[in-house]
């Protein structure tokens, strides 16, 4: 137990020690008080008595005695001011308990940026891939051609609108994902049913590679950092490879969510230049 605990429980008990010294007090007063009656009361009947009156007063007397010892003792102890050690010990005791206290915070907020390190810093890598029957340069223009990359680029449950769109090397875009609320439950970055998408062309090779730089608008921390998408356009025997790689992913967008919204796209390219 620490020092400053114990001293506030010996005055608890010092105050309750006082209080039962007080109830001691009062309890031989009335037992004097009825002792004095019955006194009277032998005087008259019996003439006698004052032998057992005595013994009876000096057993009261010890209760008065005792109980106002107890009260005294009790009381002052309880009500006394605190010395400079008690001072001292209860300081020492609250900057103690601070110091546990600041190092709990600390260390839940060690946790947290342990947690979310990964998260902020999108060290995660995410693919899809799909043969799609079409030619590397027909799927090239899908993805520069604005009307076009809106209609097959957001994935099941949602729509798009292009707000800002440049494909060139180092022009940006702006797009807006909204979801139509059909394709089961959906927590937006940007709204609760929304997300905004800031891109940037890094390389545009016609018939070969695009390759994006993407943020999300979001307040939320989880969300944050650029995430590099490449999508890759190989010819083969079937028609064109799509291969979508996507790196620095950020750690609060679900892994299994994240390659299965990317497989709808593909899909939904393909019914677009089928």
């Amino acid at each position: 137990m620490k020092k400053s605990s114990l001293s506030f429980a010996l005055r608890v008990i010092s105050l309750l020690l006082g209080i039962v010294g007080v109830l001691l007090v009062l309890r031989s007063t009335e037992m004097g008080l009825k002792h004095a009656d019955a006194y009277t009361e032998s005087l008259d009947q019996y003439g006698a008595g004052g032998r057992f009156w005595l013994v009876q007063q000096s057993s009261i007397a010890a209760y008065r005695t005792v109980g106002a010892v107890l009260a005294g003792v009790g009381f002052f102890h309880a009500l006394r001011p605190l010395s400079r050690l008690e001072m001292q010990r209860i300081s020492i005791g609250e900057s103690e308990e601070t110091s546990h206290a600041a190092k709990a915070a600390l260390g839940s907020a060690d946790a947290m940026a342990d947690r979310y390190k990964g998260q902020i810093q999108g060290t995660r890598t995410d693919t899809a891939s799909r043969i799609i029957k079409a030619s590397p340069q027909t799927l090239y223009w899908a993805f520069v051609d604005p009307d076009v990359l809106v209609r097959w680029l957001p994935p099941g449950g949602m729509r798009g609108r292009i707000e800002r769109f440049e494909p060139k090397a180092g022009g940006s875009y702006r797009m807006v994902l909204t979801h139509n609320g059909g394709s089961g439950p959906f927590e937006g970055k940007s709204s609760p049913n929304s997300d905004i998408v800031e891109g940037r062309f890094v390389e545009l090779i016609p018939g070969e590679r695009i390759v994006q730089a993407v943020t999300f608008e979001s307040a939320d921390p989880a969300y944050a950092g650029e995430m590099t998408m490449t999508w890759k356009l190989e010819a083969v025997q079937e028609g064109t490879q799509v291969t979508i790689v996507c790196e620095q992913v950020p750690g609060a967008i679900g892994k299994r969510d994240h390659e299965q919204a990317l497989a709808e796209s593909l899909a939904n390219l393909e019914r677009v230049v089928a």
